[in-house]
């Protein structure tokens, strides 16, 4: 896996996984004995450049981010997701988002595409890995003279209309869109999405999620025929 200096990045991984986990759990995950595990958290050594590659890999493949989100999900009452705990910590973030990278990076996205509020976090921490633009659709336009695209979402529940919008002029016609968002339940504001890429004429290149919840969402998703990944499958 090629990352920006992976040795600094497998620092800071380990840092907010030791939040979590316990040295001798880490020492298990990582075959790395614990007291040099110590070293790299307090910073008195860092890992070779190969090390940390291994170490950035273990953390994916060996599905620890998906054991943490696992963790981290609240059902509330009536059984709400209640994702705060893993949107809005930066360090968790910063996992998912080499997550998406893992799985994303042969397909070189451009920009990072979501929707208002929760999938804000989600797609500057993915951007990040990426070095890519960040384009957030928005349930209102901007008092601004930025021309805007428009998608009617209508209600599952209720007979409602959402209109959507997302400026036009990030898309330049030569972008790789990677749609991402925190919660995947129905799929049918993901689906908006594709539909409103394809009216920018850019390459769709995939749709990642935080969290999806039961299957209802997969029909749906599937029918685009995309690359999808889901950190975290809730399967009730």
């Amino acid at each position: 896996m090629e990352v920006d200096d992976p040795r600094f990045t497998a620092i800071k991984l380990l840092r907010v996984l030791r939040k979590y986990y316990t040295y001798r759990e880490l020492e298990e995950l990582f075959g790395i004995p614990a007291p040099s595990i110590w070293k790299y958290i307090s910073g008195k050594i860092l890992p070779t450049v190969e090390k940390a590659k291994q170490m950035l890999n273990i953390i994916v493949e060996k599905k620890i981010i998906a054991d943490l989100l696992g963790r981290l999900i609240r059902i509330v009452d009536g059984g709400i997701i209640d994702l705060n705990d893993i949107i809005y910590d930066v360090g968790v973030m910063k996992l998912v988002g080499l997550e998406a990278y893992y799985y994303f990076r042969e397909e070189k996205p451009t920009i990072i595409l979501s929707i208002e509020v929760d999938g804000i976090p989600v797609a500057l921490s993915v951007a990040e890995y990426f070095n890519a633009k960040v384009v957030i659709v928005k349930k209102r336009p901007e008092a601004s003279l930025r021309e805007y695209l428009e998608y009617s979402l209508m209600s599952r529940d209720l007979p409602v209309i959402t209109k959507l919008y997302v400026p036009k002029d990030p898309f330049t016609g030569k972008d790789r869109v990677l749609i991402v968002d925190d919660l995947l339940r129905t799929g049918r504001t993901c689906r908006a999405l594709v539909e409103i890429v394809k009216n920018t004429k850019s390459k769709l290149v995939g749709i990642f999620s935080v969290v999806a919840v039961g299957d209802e969402w997969v029909p749906i998703i599937e029918e685009t025929g995309l690359k999808v990944h889901v950190a975290y499958w809730y399967k009730r």
